[in-house]
């Protein structure tokens, strides 16, 4: 009976707060109120006795409060992951947090939505801390409406005057950090030593990985290195106890920031990788699921009913047409420099690693292998692979010593890989300039079948004039490009881009 009634309410809560993604919601035992389950189609739990004990209107006002979370505030997982970050290591700082949020939710509702119900929902259930007392009385003094406080300590009304200063409604990210800041430090010495809050909380245990990992991706595209590092510590920190052992590797992962901070820098780029078809062009083949960070070429307006929702919108992947006989992309080999005048990647931005991840994250996601020499006192190299991760990992090793490409080291790769006779492959070579043993290399590169490209970063000395002098001895496959703008690198794509930069010479 009590499920049937809740069904009007929960119908009319959505449409009070213009219908968030939440599209249902369940009833359990022994949970703190109400809270979201994040494991399929998000939904809301309700306690089966408050659903039983509270009054229409105040269940109401339950559902008004946690679609609000989503309608007004924290509304996305990255939300949540920068107000844990922006709380250091601040003890109970997950109770601390949702406090902030409900509070952000609440006054939104009143102030901004007019809808009331939560405050006869905050009548009907006790006070669970001091905390929540005073916040009762801070919500009485700015709406004017009765949240069921009973504040007689004197003390305590000097909390309900500090929050008063506090601009709970402005989420803007600059403010969001100072006003949660000033929040937990006002709040902390009222939490007890088991602090209790109204409502069920957000933990990130909550979240599937994927939906971590999307959200850190969302995150690196704002944040330095250093500070993306921070963040991803902090998550590691807080989802370490939870995680099953078939997803240890994930952790794993957060260990090593700077390669997920680089890819996902290198999602800015599209690279072109040339790939011959033999008979006319390209057209949509297969339906498939579309992610927000991905190019927006190939989004499917029909197929994704308008929306960039994950799990909703899709992407056309293309095929050739005419029986689709076509040439395979080239293989890769990013030959990339290590040596101490090139700047250490997981300390500074390295535009030189983002252009080979860039280079890397696209020849893979084409289909082709990738492999890697990384040389400086020594050559660590990786044989071409589709593992993304140790494709990664080895571009983005640092020796900072000399800068040597170790000519018999490469020449066992070569072979080792049987690449020497293939012309379907392309190297990349990325350097400052400084090769001590450039003349032996040259030398070499006659024998070779692929495409060769030198990303050469100018760090002085021009190499134009090296260049003109070299430029007839060495075979067409071979271009030089000089890079006078070291942002500019990531920019610079395989094919018809190295040739437009070639031409300037």
């Amino acid at each position: 009976m009590i499920y049937e009634k809740l069904k009007d309410i929960f119908k009319k809560a959505r449409k009070d707060l213009l219908y968030p993604p939440i599209s249902n919601f369940t009833l359990d035992n022994d949970i703190n109120i109400c809270e979201f389950d994040f494991s399929g189609r998000w939904k809301i739990i309700i306690d089966r006795k408050i659903a039983h004990d509270l009054s229409l209107v105040a269940l109401l006002g339950v559902f008004h409060h946690q679609l609000n979370h989503w309608a007004k505030h924290p509304y996305d997982l990255k939300t949540i992951i920068l107000e844990n970050y922006y709380l250091g290591d601040m003890p109970n700082k997950t109770e601390i947090r949702n406090l902030y949020d409900d509070a952000v939710a609440n006054l939104d509702l009143v102030i901004n939505k007019e809808l009331t119900e939560i405050a006869t929902t905050y009548k009907e259930i006790p006070p669970k801390s001091k905390a929540d007392n005073v916040l009762r009385a801070f919500y009485k003094e700015v709406t004017g409406l009765d949240f069921g406080d009973s504040l007689s300590d004197p003390d305590l009304q000097e909390y309900v005057k500090a929050l008063l200063e506090i601009d709970f409604l402005n989420t803007n990210r600059m403010f969001l950090k100072l006003n949660l800041k000033k929040f937990a430090h006002l709040i902390k010495d009222l939490m007890d030593k088991d602090p209790a809050i109204p409502f069920g909380f957000f933990s990130l245990n909550q979240f599937t990985l994927q939906e971590i990992k999307r959200s850190l991706r969302n995150i690196a595209k704002e944040f330095s290195l250093d500070e993306y590092r921070k963040i991803v510590n902090n998550v590691s920190e807080e989802i370490k106890g939870s995680i099953a052992p078939a997803n240890q590797s994930f952790l794993e992962e957060l260990k090593r920031p700077d390669i997920g901070w680089y890819e996902t820098k290198a999602l800015d780029y599209t690279i072109y990788i040339e790939a011959i078809y033999k008979d006319g062009s390209l057209y949509p083949d297969e339906i498939k699921d579309f992610e927000i960070e991905e190019s927006i070429d190939h989004y499917s307006p029909v197929e994704s009913y308008g929306m960039f929702l994950p799990g909703i919108a899709k992407k056309y992947t293309l095929r050739g047409f005419e029986g689709n006989a076509y040439a395979i992309p080239s293989d890769a080999v990013v030959i990339i420099d290590s040596s101490g005048s090139m700047i250490q990647p997981d300390i500074n931005l390295s535009y030189a690693v983002l252009s080979a991840f860039c280079l890397a994250k696209n020849y893979i996601e084409n289909g082709s292998k990738v492999g890697v020499v990384n040389f400086s006192d020594r050559n660590i190299s990786l044989l071409p692979t589709q593992e993304k991760r140790k494709v990664f990992e080895t571009l983005i090793a640092y020796q900072g010593g000399g800068t040597t490409l170790h000519i018999g080291d490469f020449l066992n790769y070569i072979d080792s890989a049987n690449l020497k006779k293939r012309k379907d492959v392309d190297y990349i070579i990325i350097t400052d300039a400084g090769i001590h043993n450039l003349d032996p290399l040259l030398s070499y590169l006659p024998e070779m079948s692929g495409r060769i490209t030198f990303l050469w970063i100018k760090t002085g000395e021009s190499f134009k004039d090296k260049f003109q002098k070299i430029k007839e001895s060495l075979p067409s496959n071979v271009t030089f490009v000089e890079i006078d703008n070291i942002k500019d690198m990531a920019k610079i794509a395989v094919g018809k881009a190295f040739k437009e930069y070639a031409e300037s010479y």
